[in-house]
């Protein structure tokens, strides 16, 4: 029922694509060019570039919550986290380990009350009641406020150290309204009794400064210890340790590169010997260094499942996901042209360039993609990111590598590529182009994504690994 109420409430959103494209570029271009900082280092600690979309999108609003309907009374915790599908939460409380809590703040006539808690690996949640005459879900949403209902932030609004977060919207009670939030602590080494320091700064539309600091305990961990590992060519994964609380499990491990594909992912698959799958939530970067011709990392990665008290073992599966930087290829030549990948096969042949007042239309064949292995919408994902950049406009830093957060405002992408035969592979794009009468096409480069290809086709699968869990403490 969930599911069915969360579709259809995803399906009757309007928004622009546009706006969805831009969400999705700006995450990408953000997490791919955080440097990540020492383990040791308190700065904030990005996470993977999939988390970074997802965070840019919570900040877009784009939040929601599988129920509407009016909750009769504040339910019980368990309840809440189980009306808010919040895994985590509601396995925690099921087993006792959600503290209850009765933290109130007022502002503006309006009471906020932490009403529970809970920290497991380094996952933070609560949940929260208010009350107040002047709350109305009608003044949230669009220019309104945050489509959650609620403004927030962590450590007196400091930008350096917010957390990744999640939460839901709103939920109207027959005497206030609830809502639940989670918070994935960037840091490793928190201690295990901490205070969370967070500060509401709307409420359905009611602005306010409501300050709390949260007590939480982290609940205790098993550590497993290991030193498996699994090598293909210039790749390889080191196991370190497994980390198991109650309901999240974390990963521990290094992982090398060779240099020429120091943007790759290796990507793991856990299953325990009873066939349950471990579901990923969040993998960190905590330390990239170039030793020679490798680049190796150390990651530790975040699991929302519990491994069960009778699992013997895990079977981790690593595939490599193969990525590239874009490819930038001056438009100053004779049509028709090739651009090509400088990694894998894949290319496109610019047929044709044409100028029609403030538009300019580019026609072109994408190759080499099998798309027996690429999903159709994922070539017209890539074709949508094709873009203009204007040459000058084109920084690298000291290494060559393209700085894309320089160049994000300055890049020309049509909204949607047009497809003109789908067997063919033939697209054409339309560029909407500033001062036309002095736009010369000769001055302009063209950016293609061939990394959208790559991390989509079928990964490379490395042996597995198989980790003891009764002998190895």
């Amino acid at each position: 029922m969930f599911k069915e109420q969360f579709n259809k409430e995803i399906n009757e959103i309007n928004v622009e694509k546009s706006e969805i494209f831009d969400a999705i570029d700006k995450g990408i271009e953000k997490g791919r060019n955080e440097k990540p900082p020492k383990r040791k280092s308190m700065a904030k600690i990005l996470g993977t570039i999939a988390s970074v979309a997802a965070s840019t999108f919570l900040a877009s609003g784009l939040v929601f919550a599988p129920i509407t309907n009016v909750l009769a009374s504040v339910p019980l915790i368990g309840s809440i986290y189980e009306n808010f599908s919040m895994q985590i939460g509601s396995q925690l409380s099921k087993s006792g380990l959600v503290t209850e809590l009765n933290q109130n703040a007022t502002s503006n006539n309006v009471d906020i009350t932490i009403t529970s808690a809970y920290y497991d690996g380094n996952i933070i949640g609560i949940t929260f009641k208010t009350q107040g005459d002047r709350l109305s879900l009608d003044n949230i949403g669009g220019d309104k406020g945050p489509e959650t209902g609620y403004g927030f932030h962590l450590f007196g609004g400091d930008e350096r150290e917010q957390w990744t977060s999640s939460m839901t919207e709103l939920e109207e009670t027959e005497d206030g309204y609830v809502a639940a939030m989670e918070f994935e602590n960037p840091d490793a080494n928190l201690p295990q009794d901490y205070n969370l320091p967070l500060t509401f700064t709307s409420m359905a539309g009611v602005k306010g400064n409501w300050t709390f600091n949260i007590p939480v305990q982290q609940i205790p961990s098993e550590t497993i210890y290991t030193q498996a590992e699994s090598t293909l060519k210039d790749y390889s994964l080191k196991m370190e340790s497994i980390e198991v609380w109650k309901a999240t499990s974390m990963l521990n491990y290094k992982t090398s590169f060779p240099l020429a594909g120091k943007n790759d992912d290796i990507r793991l698959t856990v299953v325990d010997n009873e066939g349950n799958e471990l579901s990923p939530r969040h993998a960190a970067v905590l330390e990239t260094e170039q030793n020679g011709d490798l680049v190796e990392k150390e990651i530790r990665e975040l699991f929302n499942s519990k491994i069960s008290g009778k699992a013997e073992y895990l079977t981790i599966q690593p595939e490599i996901v193969q990525h590239e930087e874009d490819t930038v290829t001056s438009l100053d030549q004779t049509t028709p042209f090739m651009v090509e990948s400088e990694r894998f096969d894949y290319s496109i042949r610019v047929n044709k360039l044409e100028q029609n007042g403030d538009k300019l239309i580019l026609d072109y064949n994408i190759q080499n993609v099998d798309t027996d292995t690429i999903r159709k919408d994922i070539v017209q994902n890539f074709a949508n990111f094709i873009m203009l950049i204007k040459s000058d406009n084109i920084y690298r830093d000291e290494n060559g590598n393209l700085e894309m957060e320089k160049m994000l405002e300055n890049r020309i992408r049509s909204n949607t590529a047009e497809i003109i035969d789908e067997e063919r592979l033939h697209f054409k794009s339309t560029y909407t182009i500033e001062n036309p009468d002095r736009f010369n096409i000769r001055d302009y480069s063209i950016m293609v994504p061939f990394g959208t290809l790559s991390a989509n086709d079928d990964p490379i699968k490395m042996d597995p690994i198989k980790i003891d869990l009764k002998n190895n403490n």
